[in-house]
């Protein structure tokens, strides 16, 4: 990318979260998940989200499926029956055995002293930034995810169900 400057900051304002997000667990993700800790990114880097090239750099590869590349972000989706059906075609598809959905409060993301962790809103920074939209896709394809920054405290998971065929 040829851009490089500093955009607005893409995390969403508290008063703008929603109720619950729901984020889909199979049990092949990148992501890593334990039932002490919760979930957590699996690369160690770290970015600056207000960034253009470093936000768009981790985007492309996180929004990117085919990438096979290690992200900062953790996906989860606004719509609980959009979660399910996702699920649903992993496992159709042969792309995992299991899967889970967590029900997610996302006022609990939090780091270990107690910070609010950035959630980002993916259609939002979508219209406001299209070229950061990956090749061969389309925006509605993002329209209703969500990505928390490095992890998802256990404490912020209130419901765990598995997702059957």
């Amino acid at each position: 990318m040829t851009r490089s400057f500093n955009i607005s900051n893409p995390r969403l304002d508290f008063d703008d979260y929603p109720d619950v997000l729901y984020r889909i667990h199979l049990d092949t993700s990148h992501t890593l998940y334990d039932s002490n800790n919760g979930f957590e990114c699996p690369t160690r880097r770290r970015i600056e989200i207000c960034n253009y090239n470093q936000l768009a750099e981790e985007l492309s590869d996180h929004l990117n499926w085919y990438s096979g590349q290690d992200t900062c972000f953790i996906s989860m989706f606004g719509d609980e029956s959009h979660a399910i059906q996702w699920a649903r075609k992993a496992l159709r598809k042969r792309k995992a055995r299991t899967a889970h959905i967590m029900e997610i409060d996302p006022s609990e993301i939090r780091n270990a002293h107690g910070a609010l962790l950035p959630i980002l809103q993916v259609g939002e920074i979508i219209s406001q930034y299209p070229d950061l939209l990956p090749d061969g896709t389309q925006e509605s394809y993002f329209h209703d995810e969500f990505l928390a920054l490095y992890k998802i405290p256990e404490e912020a998971i209130m419901n765990i169900r598995r997702v059957y065929l």
